[in-house]
């Protein structure tokens, strides 16, 4: 898996950032989903963009799928600012077949009403079939998001790029790192 020390830099200092703004706002708290007063706050999208695969000979082509997004229900800040998305995408080019199951909590922040700029780290799978081999890659993620919500519509974009491990697909061992442009649109619950 390509995860320099500058990703790995670039994450830490995110997620500190994120807990030391919310420091002083009150206690953290672990699986808040347990809680009776938990609430999800869902929304569902469908999600469509552009997808950027690190292989030789192979070009950026069209993505799509659905996304899931909720507060967090395993780690949340006082003021509900983790978003769960859970993410199932599709990408067929070029003889690349590519379909991801994801997680990406992100830490949001209000810029306006009902307008959240996010940003933070993933993770998921994927079955990848090119040249008549198929293979499962784990990936790891860093994205960043915009949102706005009104009532029951929610639209939003996102930027994500993803490195994945190795497998042997006939020509040696590759990776299917990726970067994604993401548009989305959907309904609040």
């Amino acid at each position: 898996m390509k995860f320099d020390k500058t990703i790995k830099s670039t994450i830490a200092a995110s997620l500190f950032i994120a807990a030391s703004a919310q420091a002083s706002e009150g206690q953290w708290r672990w699986f808040p989903g347990l809680d009776s007063q938990y609430q999800a706050q869902t929304s569902l999208a469908l999600i469509g963009g552009s997808a950027d695969v690190d292989l030789s000979g192979q070009d950026s082509d069209s993505l799509y799928g659905i996304e899931a997004s909720f507060n967090c229900p395993l780690l949340q800040t006082p003021a509900n600012r983790i978003r769960q998305q859970v993410s199932l995408t599709r990408f067929d080019a070029d003889g690349l077949d590519i379909t991801a199951l994801e997680i990406n909590p992100h830490y949001v922040v209000p810029v306006a009403d009902g307008l959240e700029a996010g940003f933070g780290p993933g993770f998921g799978a994927a079955k990848v079939s090119v040249a008549g081999s198929d293979e499962t890659v784990l990936g790891v993620q860093l994205g960043a998001s915009l949102h706005y919500r009104r009532g029951a519509m929610f639209v939003g974009a996102e930027a994500r790029y993803q490195w994945t491990t190795e497998e042997n697909f006939g020509a040696g061992d590759i990776a299917i790192d990726n970067s994604r442009i993401l548009l989305k649109a959907g309904v609040n619950f």
